[in-house]
């Protein structure tokens, strides 16, 4: 590609060099022993993980076969991923293993929105007081050093990780695809818990680097299969592929994602085919999720649709707590028989939201990787009595020979997570 490569090393290793010993990520531990015992080298294993302090708790939800399925499986192993389809219910289970190991346990998670989601479903899901959960980011300090919700960036500062993270015997490590950080992994680095669990709806990632989860959280343990789950849900899966008149000039050209984004913004002919996508979504009953990477396009939408809807609630990148509080409250207070429509930054709606409402999703800008489609989609998957049907409409700009590939692996995307499609 004729970059420069100077400074960036050909492998990338996790190990750690000590003055007596090397250190291995948790996770190669398996591997290591089969390849010493392959050798007929004798092997003594001395465990100086943390034990923790024991805590009693009773989980109070109920399990679904398929959740049962995969705790039994984990609770077999002390490490592991659970790679499961958005809506499967990964927080519930890992409430779950909480219960069940009874030791202090650190939840750490990448940003505010996964953590106030977390307080909600452990109050939820365990006999747990209010002063049991403990905060620690968000302008917050608070352990209780029996289950504790963390942010991953209040846990280091530079590269010195907070000492508290060697406390705990069990570690769950939420959206657990982002552990390739360099601040994710020096974190999970630093603890010594006896159990560690990831959680991930992607356990692939785009850059390459998802081994680096596996070496630290362990390997997968039990996977979904999202093609199976989607027939296990009460309601249809439909995608609508909707050819659009955009072009560029010089479109054989190679452009930035940057600069497409850019262009496609200010094509009002694609936006106004959006918006009335969107009004005729509304007129039908459905609740639509419109998703764009751009906050001036979430703008746009907005405006225009404003007049034909009163209930417009945008979710984007930035926003302050108060901002975000008032913006989920205005959510909660809209009743189910008022219309109302969802404008999101892709970023900000893509983990940790759920809205069991929505139905219809508007793919305003043009995608490629697999992981962020599923997790785009799965806004759509939580049940509600109502939801017969949940519908993607994709707009498809095919004059642009890269955008024309971008949905082309898309098109294999939407096979992959159980979506028929349709095109118009």
């Amino acid at each position: 590609m004729r970059l420069p490569i100077f400074g960036k090393p050909r492998i990338i290793a996790c190990a750690e060099d000590f003055l007596e010993y090397i250190g291995l990520p948790r996770g190669c531990l398996d591997e290591a022993l089969d390849l010493l015992h392959s050798l007929n080298v004798k092997v003594i294993v001395y465990d100086k993980r943390c034990r923790g302090n024991r805590i009693k708790l009773n989980f109070l939800g109920k399990l679904t076969d398929e959740q049962k399925k995969a705790v039994k499986k984990l609770s077999e192993y002390d490490t592991g991923v659970l790679s499961a389809t958005t809506a499967f219910g990964k927080t519930v289970i890992g409430a779950y293993m909480i219960a069940k190991r009874k030791t202090n346990t650190l939840v750490i998670v990448h940003r505010r929105q996964l953590l106030d989601q977390w307080i909600e479903r452990l109050k939820v899901f365990l006999d747990l007081t209010p002063d049991q959960i403990g905060i620690i980011g968000g302008g917050r300090y608070k352990p209780s050093r029996i289950v504790d919700i963390a942010i991953i960036q209040s846990l280091i500062k530079g590269k010195v990780v907070d000492d508290i993270v060697a406390e705990y015997s069990h570690v769950i490590v939420d959206e657990c695809h982002h552990l390739s950080a360099v601040s994710f992994e020096q974190v999970i680095r630093a603890s010594k818990a006896k159990y560690v669990l990831g959680l991930t709806a992607t356990a692939t990632r785009k850059d390459g680097h998802h081994p680096i989860i596996f070496m630290q959280c362990g390997p997968i343990r039990y996977k979904v299969d999202a093609k199976k789950q989607a027939l296990l849900r009460p309601f249809n899966h439909k995608v609508i592929l909707r050819n659009t008149a955009f072009t560029m000039k010089n479109a054989e050209q190679k452009f930035s994602i940057s600069h497409i984004y850019s262009e496609i913004m200010n094509d009002q002919k694609r936006n106004m085919l959006i918006v009335e996508d969107i009004l005729h979504a509304i007129n039908l009953g459905c609740s639509p999720l419109v998703i764009t990477e751009r906050k001036d396009h979430a703008a746009f939408f907005e405006q225009k649709l404003f007049p034909f809807c009163k209930n417009i609630i945008v979710m984007i990148g930035g926003q302050n707590t108060k901002k975000r509080t008032k913006v989920k409250h205005k959510l909660e207070m809209i009743s189910d028989q008022e219309k109302r429509v969802l404008i999101a930054t892709g970023r900000y709606i893509g983990e940790g939201f759920d809205d069991q409402r929505l139905d219809t999703l508007f793919l305003t800008m043009p995608i490629s990787w697999y992981g962020t489609l599923a997790q785009y989609a799965g806004r759509l998957h939580r049940i509600h009595a109502d939801k017969k049907e949940v519908v993607i409409y994709d707009y498809v700009d095919k004059q642009v020979p890269m955008l024309s590939k971008m949905a082309e692996k898309r098109l294999k995307a939407y096979a992959k997570i159980g979506y028929i499609s349709t095109t118009t």
